[in-house]
């Protein structure tokens, strides 16, 4: 061979290795990599403020959130008593009765309340939630004696004018009227309304026709029973502690008299055992929108942040599985998510998204096999690692707000559920791993929810035809039932 032959030939040699060496390195990125996202990293340190905590001699449960540096006071009073414990035949009554405290007293008038708490600053709200209802009162520091004057008087002098009755029955009615135009609204209504059916949290979903049957001696017999010092507590956020706040707490509510509490049990209800599709016909409608979900363990329980990772996965964002297939590769939805929802002896997950019409049977479809592969494969570490980072980087973002920050104190002492959700909230989501999440998804029935449709019947009914479909209409009363493979 001459020397000409012999350099022609290192020269593919010299380049094969640099080649093999570059793609080795890290300068030329592996296959491997470019597939799967990076590991998010290293978190800073969760730092909440301390929760001081009392129970004054009349039982109420007082809490102190001291923050410096801060006009602003946030009251949140919780009565440990919400839609869950209304009456079978009065559901609704727990949420009327708490829009009502604020509706006059004996020596304060509805308007005279709203201007009191317009003059120190503050604003005043509430929720009824399904097992408790929280009063929110904001308002600049220095006003502390005339905010706790303007509570006791809302706590141990409402009159329930017939007047002020007649006024709220009326707005939860129209609320409920314009509420029952959107289609996740009344889904979600006749979904819980499915899966409660035996239990007391079915009165969560009660209607407009409910509201009519709110009457003041029910009013005044459930706020006597269950508006005691003894079935409350009081969180106050701000620049005071604990001893002050005390001190001036038990002036004004230490005549609020307790009360023994007698609380029917509840127990958890009975998950879904085989998928049941019902439709809410709305005439006319352009998109149909899906609504499936099954029961879960309540807040309280072990499963709790394992549900959370894998909800994350599942459908927590836009970089979800469900969106990613359902909107991103398969154009079938405008937007498809997941959500896990918790009460004290229960909980609910459900998939919820909006659709075109035609694509209605795939896009359901895809959807079930979408939980069918979380429930089947364990979730790959790359992917659970992302979930667990998102959730950790947005509990701040949760609490950013004053008055968010609040609430979620608020919901914390209405379960007691502790430091595991506040203070060792991200070491309580670090520990989950994908034997845990998969052991969670193997626990419950996803695979077999109520699917509650709302759209056309017209323009959607041939596309599930391979289902026995129950109708229903706005207001979740059922009509008829459409037959395994008949055409409307």
């Amino acid at each position: 061979m001459n020397l000409k032959l012999q350099n022609s030939l290192k020269i593919p040699l010299y380049s094969l290795l640099i080649f093999l060496f570059l793609f080795n390195s890290p300068i030329f990125p592996q296959e491997k990599f470019r597939k799967s996202p990076p590991y998010p990293d290293p978190l800073p340190e969760l730092r909440l403020p301390k929760i001081e905590s009392t129970v004054l001699s009349n039982g109420l449960e007082l809490s102190i959130i001291h923050i410096t540096n801060r006009p602003v006071i946030n009251l949140r009073l919780i009565i440990l008593t919400g839609e869950n414990s209304s009456p079978d035949n009065l559901p609704g009554l727990a949420t009327f009765t708490a829009k009502m405290l604020s509706k006059g007293t004996l020596t304060l008038s509805s308007s005279k309340i709203e201007e009191t708490i317009e003059s120190i600053g503050g604003n005043f709200s509430s929720v009824t939630y399904p097992d408790y209802s929280i009063f929110s009162l904001s308002f600049l520091d220095e006003y502390l004696d005339e905010a706790l004057n303007v509570l006791s008087e809302m706590i141990l002098q409402p009159t329930f004018t017939r007047r002020e009755i007649d006024n709220v029955q009326r707005s939860m009615f129209y609320e409920i009227v314009r509420k029952s135009s959107e289609p996740e609204f009344i889904a979600k209504r006749l979904l819980f309304k499915n899966l409660f059916k035996e239990n007391s949290y079915r009165k969560i979903a009660f209607n407009r026709e409910d509201i009519k049957n709110l009457n003041r001696k029910d009013l005044i017999a459930f706020f006597n029973k269950y508006y005691r010092p003894n079935n409350s507590k009081l969180v106050l956020t701000g620049n005071l502690d604990l001893s002050t706040a005390s001190r001036k707490v038990s002036a004004y509510l230490n005549t609020w008299e307790k009360k023994s509490l007698e609380y029917l049990p509840t127990t958890h209800p009975e998950p879904n055992k085989k998928i049941k599709i019902c439709f809410i016909d709305v005439p006319n409608a352009k998109d149909a929108t899906i609504l499936l979900g099954n029961s879960i363990c309540s807040i309280t329980n072990n499963d709790f942040f394992s549900l959370l990772v894998l909800n994350q996965v599942l459908g927590g964002t836009p970089n979800s599985r469900l969106f990613m297939n359902l909107r991103e590769s398969k154009g079938y939805a405008y937007w498809s998510f997941s959500t896990v929802e918790f009460f004290k002896h229960c909980g609910v997950f459900y998939v919820t998204a909006r659709i075109r019409p035609e694509v209605i049977y795939v896009s359901l479809m895809e959807s079930f096999n979408e939980i069918r592969k979380i429930t089947k494969n364990k979730i790959p570490n790359y992917e659970l690692e992302q979930a667990k980072s998102y959730l950790i980087g947005n509990f701040p973002l949760q609490i950013r707000t004053y008055d968010n920050f609040s609430l979620k104190v608020s919901e914390i002492l209405a379960f007691n559920l502790g430091e595991k959700h506040w203070n060792k909230y991200y070491e309580n989501i670090m520990l989950i791993n994908s034997d845990r999440v998969f052991e969670t998804a193997q626990k419950y029935l996803f695979s077999s929810p109520v699917v509650v449709i709302v759209g056309d019947i017209i323009m959607v009914a041939n596309h599930l035809k391979e289902f026995e479909v129950e109708v229903y209409n706005t207001m979740g009363i059922f009509q008829y039932i459409i037959r395994k493979g008949a055409e409307k």
